[in-house]
């Protein structure tokens, strides 16, 4: 049995020797095979790369999985492979039958497509200022929210955050301010109109690209509502491959970047003891008093709350062919805020799950995301709030936080009469509110390729889409019952709870003929829209809650019924609008865009429901011209750009240009004071109220240098605001409430540059940005006899300390101008009005008291 094994070995040998001799002999005669497999710099597989023979025509692409193999003779020495957005790469063959290949994205890539509003363009025939930011640029930071992540980014955005709250409302200025109302820019997300508040539900990590729509010409496509600008979100969906599964997290810890320097027990006390002296006052504070009070308190540490962590966790399931695709992903974020532990904190759970259909002439696709937020916060930018920093900055620190016994202490305990301030540690304790927040959005979309039915229609194709979002916001509170000083206290506890519901949709058709002509190229199309969003709330509180904790603070656990209240409200806002847009370029180097879109609205009356708003943009590619061939050694790309448009904005709530009807009006009749509930108009209609409209001329330029490595984009714009929607200044003889009117005009112009550097080190990628901005806003008219208006509120009465006057940038700050402090007699003897007479006769210096 040995014998014949070792003699079966042998003869196995001798074949597999014979099949080496022939395969070696064939290959010869056939050329080398070379097999491999595509990545990117991530790890993933590419399909659809191209793999080519260099001087040849022969060539390959990569499959599903990112493989590819091809045939060579014996002559052929390289492969070259490419692929949109990445950078070519040659590869010498030298007889390798196995060549992986890692592709790199280029620094920038004309021939990327930019989300333009109905459609996609390329970056280099866009004649507007258009800024876009990719997915890979808005992982970077880990930010809560997708407008965070676009700090930063682009020259003339401007992203600041109301408050250090977590998951609080970031504000977005697009190249100034030019309204006297909501000056926010239009979000679209994956079709959906929506603001800077329903954009919560987005995690940063779902989202494909961010384009940002800056001038008038590119935004006119969404007509109305743009004149802030424009947002366009679009998120992930799946591609072709094997299904792949990411899973991405960070965690991290919180802290302030500085205190502000304040007073330690004995500064205090010194101060406190100088100030009475030089008021002719014993001293507030005897030696036998300040040696008995051990306490020294930082009041910012004790409401800072160190370390605060913020952690993300995401998994992503992705993959299909080319029939079918999918993307799958769930993400976990939690903040906690840097002040008042256990009290600021964000919580944010949401599932995306996006798929797409090809079945030739129709494809279809949707998108749903389910999200739950949970929010509790404290009093925000609010110095009047017990609970505030500004609290902590004037709590005198010889007061502590607790007595030994557990007990709060207050200023008032130590004789130091402070109205407005307290323990603000005590008052954080006794906050309690929560809002939890229920959201489904939606779109589902089919779209027919008439080209796939008939060579005669190559080209036309009709989108029609429907978007959607259901969202309950529940908040309650709870407000114990608690006795600090004179002036912090409650006599009996409260419970309140709310609810508000959200409906909104919005429907698109849009029909789009692309053709080229020879060298001529003209993309049209035309749409139609239609879109509804209605609001209802309800809410309730009531007194004398038989528990005393915030887990049990229902109102049915409440039981005194004299003080139940009830509330609710209602919106309904609908928009119909038509739109049409002309894309025509010659050769990829001359280029002309057109647009014009209608729009009809529920906010004005019937005389001027419908706005129109054009625009016109041209776009010159003069890099690519025979006379600029000696450049293309050090300018890789160049293109100017014009443009000119009308943008309109119709922020103003609902039913703003009528007067409806309020209850509430109370009034006694009859011997017996019979008690009558009466109804009267809430405000003065104004049925001629129209769209506001901003009116923006943009001309730049676009240059890349080295292979488009160093990139350069520079714009100067002139926007002008006109027929401001503001309510109309009125005495108070008028007796109601006064008309929303068009009545007045903004300016903002200035300049955006963007200078940028990409590059590949070997493995060393290199992303670098500088962006800068001018804005110079300037009010042109105000229709009123003062030329101005006057708004904000300080406090104490302090009303109309900010304003808009003709001549002045919009919302200056207005108050008393001092001249100083007296520094000698002479300046004290100089003071004097226009009789002559001392104003400050008593007034003295530092060397004179």
């Amino acid at each position: 049995m040995y014998l014949k094994f070792k003699r079966l070995l042998k003869v196995t040998a001798a074949l597999l020797l014979f099949g080496m001799v022939v395969g070696s002999a064939a290959a010869q005669q056939q050329g080398l095979l070379v097999t491999g497999t595509v990545s990117d710099e991530k790890g993933n597989t590419m399909p659809g790369v191209s793999v080519l023979i260099t001087g040849t025509s022969t060539g390959t692409t990569t499959d599903v999985s990112g493989k590819y193999s091809i045939n060579l003779r014996d002559n052929d020495k390289t492969l070259k492979f490419s692929y949109v957005g990445y950078l070519a790469i040659t590869e010498t063959i030298n007889g390798r039958k196995q060549i992986n290949v890692t592709m790199k994205p280029s620094a920038i890539d004309l021939a990327e497509a930019v989300v333009v509003g109905y459609g996609l363009q390329k970056k280099s025939l866009v004649t507007g200022s258009i800024a876009k930011v990719t997915s890979q640029e808005m992982a970077r930071g880990n930010n809560l929210r997708v407008n965070q992540a676009l700090q930063g980014k682009t020259a003339g955005v401007v992203i600041m955050n109301n408050s250090g709250q977590p998951g609080d409302f970031v504000s977005v200025r697009i190249r100034g301010i030019g309204t006297n109302g909501d000056a926010e820019p239009l979000y679209i997300v994956d079709g959906l109109p929506t603001n800077g508040y329903g954009i919560d539900y987005l995690s940063p990590s779902d989202i494909e690209s961010v384009e940002i729509l800056k001038d008038a010409a590119s935004a006119a496509i969404y007509g109305a509502r743009a004149a802030n600008g424009v947002v366009l979100i679009t998120t992930k969906r799946g591609g072709t491959g094997k299904t792949q599964i990411t899973y991405e997290t960070y965690m991290g810890v919180q802290n302030p970047w500085r205190k502000l320097d304040v007073l330690n027990k004995d500064q205090y006390l010194m101060l406190q003891n100088e100030a009475a002296g030089n008021a002719g006052q014993p001293w507030k504070f005897s030696k036998a008093m300040m040696d008995t009070l051990n306490y020294d308190t930082n009041w910012q540490d004790e409401m800072f709350n160190y370390n605060a962590p913020k952690v993300n966790h995401q998994i992503t399931f992705s993959g299909g062919n080319k029939k079918a695709s999918f993307l799958s992903s769930i993400n976990y974020f939690k903040q906690d805020g840097i002040v008042a532990k256990g009290k600021s904190q964000f919580e944010r759970f949401t599932y995306k799950l996006s798929t797409d259909w090809d079945m030739g002439f129709v494809k279809v696709g949707s998108n749903i995301v389910l999200a739950n937020l949970n929010s509790k916060g404290i009093a925000a930018n609010d110095h009047f709030a017990a609970t505030s920093l500004i609290q902590a900055l004037n709590t005198p620190p010889i007061v502590p936080v607790r007595y030994a016994d557990g007990s709060w202490a207050t200023p008032e305990d130590f004789g130091i009469g402070m109205q407005e301030i307290t323990n603000p540690v005590a008052m954080l304790s006794y906050t309690n509110g929560a809002t939890n927040t229920y959201k489904a959005v939606g779109n589902a979309f089919a779209n027919f390729d008439f080209g796939e039915l008939s060579e005669a229609f190559k080209g036309l194709t009709f989108r029609t889409s429907y978007s959607g979002e259901y969202a309950i916001v529940a908040s309650r509170g709870y407000s114990p019952k608690y006795d600090l000083d004179a002036t912090h206290k409650t006599l009996i506890n409260g419970v309140s709870r709310g609810d508000d519901h959200y409906i909104n949709w919005n429907i698109e058709n849009v029909l789009t003929y692309d053709k080229t002509f020879g060298d001529n190229h003209l993309t049209a199309l035309v749409g139609h829209a239609a879109q509804r969003n209605q609001y209802n709330s309800i809410g309730g509180s009531k007194q004398d809650v038989i528990f005393t904790d915030f887990e049990h603070a229902y109102i049915d656990n409440a039981v005194d019924p004299l003080s139940s209240t009830v509330y609710g409200g209602y919106g309904d806002h609908t928009m119909l609008s038509y739109f049409g847009r002309i894309n025509y370029d010659y050769k990829g180097r001359y280029m002309l865009t057109a647009i014009i879109r209608r729009d009809g609205s529920s906010r004005f009356g019937s005389s001027n429901k419908f706005g129109n708003f054009p625009s016109i943009s041209a776009g010159w590619n003069f890099a690519e011209e025979s006379f600029m061939s000696g450049t293309k050694s050090w300018l890789s790309y160049g293109k100017l750009r014009a443009s000119w448009g009308q943008n309109g904005n119709e922020s103003i709530g609902d039913f703003r240009y009528t007067s409806i009807m309020g209850t509430g009006s109370i009034y006694y009749f009859g011997m017996g004071k019979t008690q009558y509930n009466g109804m009267v108009p809430t405000r003065i209609a104004n049925p001629s109220l129209k769209w506001e409209t901003s009116e923006q001329t943009d001309i730049g330029f676009d240059l890349g240098f080295l292979n488009n490595k160093l990139t350069l984009t520079a714009d100067f714009y002139n926007k002008k605001t006109k027929d401001w929607l503001i309510e109309a200044p009125a005495p108070l003889l008028v007796g109601n409430v006064p008309p929303v009117i068009n009545g007045g005009s903004v300016q903002n112009m200035g300049f955006d540059l963007e200078l940028g550097y990409r590059q590949y080190i070997g493995a060393l990628y290199i992303d670098a940005k500088l962006i800068g901005n001018t804005n110079k806003n300037e009010v042109l008219d105000i229709q009123n006899a003062e030329k101005r208006l006057t708004g904000g509120n300080g406090g104490f009465g302090q009303s109309g300390i900010v304003r808009a006057v003709v001549g002045q940038p919009l919302g200056v700050f207005y108050g008393v101008k001092t001249d100083g402090i007296f520094q000698n007699e002479a300046e004290v003897a100089a003071h004097v009005n226009a009789d002559g007479k001392l104003i400050q006769p008593n007034a003295r210096t530092d060397a004179d008291s």
